[in-house]
């Protein structure tokens, strides 16, 4: 009796510990199923990655674009201003060049009546 009452005893546990171990599985499985990502998830999710992706870079080519164009438009008003300053440097050596040929003119034809003529 003792015998038979040891080994119902024995199946028990061992069905149990199969229990258990099929138990452990399936947990396992959900528990590794929870961090898998779905796929259709994943796609929208590089999908909306993508896009912004694509809107950064348009931002950044426009920013780019603008930049040049301010860069552009900055060297040419340098420029301007460094024709103005060159022109007025030009003006002057060249206003002092016209006062001396004409104070040589001057003189020359202030020195004898013979000068006028020539």
């Amino acid at each position: 009796k003792m015998l038979f009452q040891s080994l119902e005893k024995l199946q028990k546990e061992k069905a149990d510990e199969q229990d258990m171990l099929s138990a452990m599985d399936l947990k396992a499985d959900k528990a590794a199923l929870a961090s898998k990502v779905d796929c259709s998830q994943f796609e929208e999710n590089m999908d909306r990655l993508d896009e912004r992706m694509q809107e950064l870079q348009s931002q950044i080519s426009g920013q780019e674009e603008q930049w040049n164009e301010t860069q552009q438009q900055l060297i040419d008003a340098m420029e301007e201003k460094l024709d103005r300053l060159e022109l007025k440097a030009f003006r002057k050596r060249l206003e002092e060049s016209w006062n001396r040929s004409i104070e040589d003119l001057e003189k020359r034809m202030g020195d004898s009546g013979a000068g006028i003529k020539k």
